[in-house]
């Protein structure tokens, strides 16, 4: 559960990104609490959207709001500059957004298998030795913790979670892998996360997840979204083909 938090325009910093973009960063640092605060800006630019045609995009990230936008449409129809524009109007609809935000507002926790197992994580070997941890620790505590989604990006459905335990926290590879398989479950720094796709990728693969974490089908689309909670929890060989084959 995320607790509320004040906004107003000091805890917002303002700059354009380009000729196209204006980037919304808030000061406080990663947690809970900047979350709710990231997603609170968001759903006043999704506000801002639903009456202006000139905004084209909104893409929230850990602590970035970024705002594209059309400049012949912005120009048809508004005087100032964007920054400005964006600067004054910002902070009164993030009001209206305070007055209606649930005070209690929920995310649910999405339970999700893992094996483990070296053919699936890679990684494990070298984690133990790095971090003085033993293989069997760092898989209890990967799934000991409870992971928030604090954005999702670098591909679809690609949530990026924290924060992992310090004990187990491992720095990217100096050199990506050419192909990570769907599924791979992986840590970089303090953050977790699962490749939804074959894709390269320069995380500490420690195992894989036999559900499928994006499908583009629109009625399903991402399996995760900003705010939600997930933990991990072990799965044998056996069990992750009987699972992969109901998740086809």
């Amino acid at each position: 559960m995320l607790s509320k938090s004040n906004t107003s325009n000091a805890n917002i910093q303002y700059n354009y990104l380009g000729d196209h973009a204006i980037v919304l960063s808030i000061v406080e640092a990663i947690s809970a609490e900047s979350l709710l605060l990231i997603k609170k800006i968001t759903a006043t630019c999704y506000l801002l959207k639903d009456k202006q045609n000139w905004i084209k995009d909104i893409i929230p990230a850990y602590q970035t709001i970024t705002i594209v936008f059309d400049v012949h449409s912005y120009y048809q129809s508004e005087k100032i500059e964007p920054l400005l524009f964006i600067k004054n109007t910002v902070p009164a609809l993030i009001e209206n957004v305070n007055t209606l935000w649930e005070a209690n507002e929920t995310y649910k926790v999405v339970k999700v298998p893992v094996c483990y197992d070296p053919q699936f994580g890679m990684d494990l070997g070298a984690m133990a030795s790095s971090t003085k941890q033993s293989i069997e620790a760092i898989i209890e505590l990967h799934c000991r913790e409870i992971y928030t989604v604090y954005c999702i990006g670098f591909m679809p459905g690609f949530a990026y979670m924290g924060n992992v335990p310090a004990a187990i926290q491992a720095p990217r590879h100096a050199s990506p892998r050419p192909k990570v398989v769907a599924g791979s479950v992986g840590i970089a720094g303090p953050q977790t996360g699962i490749y939804p796709m074959d894709s390269p990728g320069g995380w500490q693969i420690i195992g894989k997840t036999p559900i499928t974490i994006f499908d583009p089908a629109p009625s399903k689309l991402a399996l995760f979204k900003v705010g939600d909670q997930v933990q991990f929890y072990p799965i044998s060989i056996d069990e992750f083909e009987s699972l992969k084959a109901v998740n086809g």
